[in-house]
């Protein structure tokens, strides 16, 4: 009975995250941890292993439309390849508690950064990004401030999103997604393609690595990416179909839902 609640589920959390660029754990891993009570480090293995098939699924269908940006994608995940091999590490000795308050923590203030100006004093990802934009080389992009982005900054961010990723074991979309919106200027639908496209090469290493230190749940994985492939065909097409701000409403939903629900991780 467990593995059809959380096989509906997952259709249900990862078709809504396919239309914000998140990978999925966001928003299923709360209900993974209430119904299997399952350790934080084997939620963290199991969902990213999930979150492959799921995220390749989304890319193939975001590809039809036009809405990844390859040329950014590839650089950050230089990053996030790397970060997300520490984080997997670091979940063998960090307390569960500690990771629960982190979680809640980022995903609140990345929430409330999709509805800060950007010029603000207190939106610390575009002011961030801004500030170690200027580092060379650079790379062409259209839509930065400057007609450029620095590709040691687009590394560093993609280290940062990826170390999250392996130490919480969600794709890195929650911080992926409004760094692209907001420091790199991408219009929403191409910065939720763009997302998915990196969580699918990010979920696929930090697989590796949470399969040698044995933190995955192969047969609730299984179920998991069964449901979360279905999700991700939905959300897809509800992407194509909503307007660019709807899409940002979408994405600031998502993260004030998984919020309230890592409360109860």
């Amino acid at each position: 009975m467990n593995y059809l609640i959380i096989f509906f589920i997952s259709i249900f959390t990862s078709a809504a995250s396919a239309c914000v660029g998140l990978g999925g754990g966001l928003l299923l891993i709360p209900f993974l941890v209430l119904i299997f009570e399952l350790p934080i480090k084997y939620v963290a293995g199991t969902m990213l292993f999930a979150m492959v098939p799921y995220t390749a699924v989304a890319t193939f269908r975001n590809l039809k439309h036009g809405y990844v940006n390859f040329k950014i994608g590839l650089i950050m995940e230089m990053g996030s390849i790397l970060g997300v091999i520490v984080g997997a590490n670091f979940t063998t000795f960090m307390p569960d508690l500690v990771l629960k308050i982190l979680f809640l923590s980022i995903v609140v203030y990345l929430m409330l950064t999709l509805q800060i100006p950007e010029d603000s004093s207190f939106n610390l990802v575009a002011r961030g990004f801004n500030k170690i934009n200027f580092i060379k080389p650079f790379v062409y992009c259209k839509t930065a401030r400057g007609a450029h982005c620095s590709i040691p900054a687009l590394i560093l961010v993609g280290f940062i999103a990826g170390y999250f990723s392996g130490l919480l074991g969600v794709g890195g979309g929650f911080l992926k997604t409004p760094v692209l919106i907001v420091g790199i200027l991408l219009p929403p639908k191409i910065a939720v393609g763009t997302a998915l496209f990196m969580i699918m090469i990010t979920a696929f290493f930090g697989t590796v690595e949470h399969a040698f230190l044995g933190h995955i749940h192969f047969h609730i994985g299984i179920i998991i990416a069964a449901g979360m492939m279905i999700g991700a065909y939905i959300g897809t097409t509800v992407l194509k179909k909503a307007s660019e701000e709807k899409i940002k409403k979408y994405i600031f939903i998502a993260m004030l839902v998984a919020g309230i629900l890592a409360i109860f991780r």
